[in-house]
């Protein structure tokens, strides 16, 4: 949006102007109302508007973005807030951070929504679950599918969901809609994966709910792999590191 094209504001390196948290009133429903309405005038998606450590500055979260804007509406910074008392700490920074683990926390959650549609690889012995981003025309997908076995040997369970690299426009996400509604989606995954042609198939399937999901995850490309706490791995990695990875994190 081209209001919030403006240039990083030297105003946002604020020397002696800040304050902690608590040393001002919060937002009042006035101010908030004024605000809200002059942003959606701007057609600014707003989720939050909250104080900020700079007095008669307001913090706007939108879109996973910080921005800060007066307490009467006139003047809106794009820049960071840096706290020139504690090391020139980066508190704009801090608090993307902050609020984007809590969004990455908020969407893992949602994994259990798609345990029943997950193609599942599992481990005889069973030590350690991995969820995996995967699109069947990837090759380091193919590379991986390759060495089920021995992620399996290693106590690895395999658990798949759709990332169509290419959206949902894509002939991996045709492919993958085939591959969730075969009578063998295992058998389907693994032909796929080994660039055989399958049986084209429709159903009710999650398919593009599952692509979704990856994208609000952050996902750009696969595989990507998900841990049991939430970590995030992108990229393929051997069944020997990756055990490596699991047991260092134990």
């Amino acid at each position: 949006m081209s209001i919030l094209n403006v240039k990083r504001s030297v105003g946002a390196l604020l020397t002696g102007a800040l304050l902690s948290a608590n040393s001002f009133a919060a937002i009042s429903p006035e101010v908030n109302e004024l605000l809200t309405k002059k942003l959606q005038s701007l057609k600014v998606e707003v989720d939050s508007i909250d104080e900020s450590p700079v007095k008669g500055l307001y913090e706007i979260l939108s879109q996973g973005a910080i921005y800060y804007i007066s307490e009467d509406g006139k003047f809106l910074l794009n820049g960071d807030i840096y706290d020139l008392d504690n090391g020139m700490n980066n508190l704009t920074s801090a608090k993307v951070a902050e609020v984007r683990k809590a969004s990455t926390a908020e969407h893992f959650a949602k994994l259990k929504d798609f345990e029943k549609d997950m193609i599942v690889y599992k481990a005889e012995d069973e030590k350690y679950v991995i969820t995996a981003f995967t699109d069947t025309s990837c090759p380091y997908c193919q590379k991986l599918q390759a060495e089920i076995p021995e992620y399996n040997k290693l106590g690895i369970t395999i658990r798949y969901l759709a990332f169509p690299r290419g959206g949902i426009s894509s002939n991996a996400y045709h492919t993958m809609v085939s591959v969730w509604c075969s009578d063998d989606p295992k058998g389907a995954m693994d032909d796929a994966k080994k660039r055989r042609k399958i049986e084209s198939a429709t159903c009710d399937n999650t398919v593009k709910e599952q692509y979704e999901l990856g994208v609000a995850l952050g996902i750009t490309g696969t595989p990507t792999l998900f841990l049991e706490d939430g970590t995030a791995m992108p990229g393929y990695l051997p069944p020997e590191r990756l055990l490596q990875v699991l047991e260092q994190k134990k």
